[in-house]
């Protein structure tokens, strides 16, 4: 669970439940890459502790694969046998989403949110499609080569950033640079540790908190670097800004032709099987227009995407309940395009 995803307060809890449901006296800890299990014996008043070192993912099909056969050995609908195998099966599983619709999903996602998000033109993101396939080439790379993979986020931010310099004449340099590298940016992990830490799970909402905003730095770091990389080799000085205040966007009703693709763009980023399309666009659509409306009817910007966050959630598991889907699953997409990083 904490390979695909899952919040260390739901991973505890659910561990818990299993330990329970096997009659096992354990005590479990969580932070992010490791996890602590201590097996008590009440009779001879001696323990044992495992510790798991793991990474950390995201993959929902899986999550929701896992956690739909955790419900069914609790309600004792299968043994653990047969639970152990279907584990087994769902681990080496081929991924539903071949490596070329990988690359092309980072250029779409680029493409999608710098339209809606980040107020770019149609140039701005036929730029930022471009910079968003050569992101996904890299983060092909890194999961190829593994001694590649800690200079993934430094390296594509750099080159974003020089491009876009590059191109700054013809595009807005705000909207290329945001949407080139809103992958990278760490909403989702900021967003996850918030949650960890509003459910009092301190340690690893702190450690979340602290590698997302490290995160943005290293991104905000590279993209300078690519910048005055530009500055050296054209021989002259150019101040470039994040502002999207000096971007031409345009109209907001086009908005709504492009957020289904980018909804179904970002659930194949987290790996949201297409039979889940349907749902995970549907929760997302409305929160998008409670937060259209707070934010463009009532002028209410501060409050508009806490209303919309929290309709997202409540909605979200309300359809959990309806139809037995993970509601984090579902609620994961729409809260990626609310919080874009």
């Amino acid at each position: 669970m904490m390979v695909y995803g899952s919040p260390l307060h739901h991973l505890e809890d659910n561990l818990m439940r299993i330990a329970r449901h096997l009659d096992l006296e354990v005590t479990v800890s969580a932070i992010p890459g490791l996890i602590l299990l201590s097996f008590e014996d009440s009779v001879t008043h001696t323990s044992e502790t495992k510790v798991i070192r793991c990474a950390n993912g995201w993959d929902m099909h899986r999550l929701d694969q896992t956690s739909q056969l955790l419900r069914r050995v609790v309600h004792s609908e299968i043994d653990i046998q047969g639970a152990v195998s279907c584990l087994e099966e769902i681990m080496t599983a081929k991924p539903i989403y071949a490596w070329y619709w990988q690359i092309l999903n980072w250029g779409v996602i680029s493409w999608v949110l710098c339209l809606v998000c980040f107020g770019g033109s149609w140039v701005d993101s036929a730029i930022s499609l471009a910079l968003g396939l050569m992101g996904g080439c890299l983060n092909l790379a890194a999961q190829k080569f593994s001694g590649y993979t800690n200079f993934f986020e430094v390296s594509v931010s750099i080159l974003a950033g020089l491009f876009a310099a590059a191109l700054s004449q013809y595009s807005c340099f705000g909207a290329t640079t945001l949407s080139a590298t809103v992958v990278l940016l760490p909403g989702l992990v900021m967003t996850t540790g918030v949650i960890e830490l509003s459910s009092r799970h301190m340690i690893a909402g702190t450690v979340r908190v602290f590698y997302a905003l490290l995160l943005a730095f290293i991104i905000a770091f590279g993209l300078l670097i690519g910048v005055e990389i530009y500055n050296q080799m054209a021989g002259r000085q150019v101040d470039l800004l994040l502002d999207l205040t000096l971007c031409q966007g345009l109209s907001k009703w086009t908005w709504f032709g492009t957020f289904p693709l980018g909804i179904v763009s970002i659930s194949v980023l987290v790996n949201i099987h297409w039979r889940h399309w349907a749902s995970v666009t549907i929760v997302a659509g409305i929160s998008y227009g409670v937060f259209w409306l707070f934010k463009f009817h009532m002028g209410l910007d501060d409050l508009a995407p806490v209303v919309a966050s929290f309709v997202l959630g409540m909605v979200a598991n309300i359809w959990s309940k309806f139809t037995g889907q993970t509601a984090y699953m579902i609620l994961l997409p729409g809260e990626m395009f609310l919080v874009p990083g």
